[in-house]
């Protein structure tokens, strides 16, 4: 289990997002893992089905060393919704309706924010009690080690895709690093040792 998995948890629970993860159709799925928005993904695929709004986790993620125990990662999400007004028409005659699906993909940020900070304290989800600590311990290390006041946000004004608004998020979390004693025999191939004690 990783962090995407509670992400997609929250996207099958949060009702603006109300993600069917068992659901064949594609209109009923709103959280989707991509390795990048500006690459050919199922939401440039399928943008005139998708649910909106909906979710993208981006899977490339990126990571730098706090220490020989742990690894500070850096995660991003975006946020989608599909704009009222068509592509022709946006902003020509009224701005309201495009001030109206900002305001909502910020409120989206900030509720997966307050999420996030909830799990950061408890490990468990305030709404189904799920415990991820006990589930995946290491995960539940990682979310207690959420840096909240790493969370950034915002509408991004570049993305150019086909009447939807999109925004950005990005967080950055604690993440320990295996106990290399502990882990050797799972993780590497030991050499046999021969009777007189050298190695095969």
């Amino acid at each position: 289990m990783t962090i995407s998995n509670v992400l997609e948890h929250w996207a099958t629970i949060y009702k603006p997002l109300s993600h069917a993860p068992t659901s064949k159709k594609l209109e009923d799925q709103s959280f989707f893992r991509i390795r990048d928005i500006d690459e050919e993904n199922i939401f440039s695929r399928n943008a005139n089905i998708i649910h909106s709004p909906c979710m993208l986790y981006r899977v490339v993620n990126s990571g730098e060393l706090k220490s020989d125990k742990q690894a500070l990662i850096t995660y991003q999400v975006c946020f989608l919704t599909r704009l009222k007004d068509s592509s022709a028409t946006l902003g020509r005659y009224d701005g309201s309706k495009l001030q109206a699906a900002s305001d909502d993909l910020m409120e989206y940020c900030e509720d997966l924010a307050s999420y996030l900070a909830q799990l950061r304290r408890t490990g468990i989800c305030p709404i189904t009690g799920r415990n991820f600590k006990t589930e995946e311990p290491k995960l539940g290390i990682e979310l207690s080690s959420v840096d909240i006041e790493s969370f950034a946000y915002g509408v991004n004004p570049l993305f150019r895709g086909p009447s939807w608004l999109l925004a950005d998020c990005y967080w950055q979390t604690i993440r320990p690093l295996y106990n290399f004693q502990c882990g050797k025999e799972q993780k590497y191939i030991i050499p046999a040792s021969t009777e007189d004690g050298k190695e095969e």
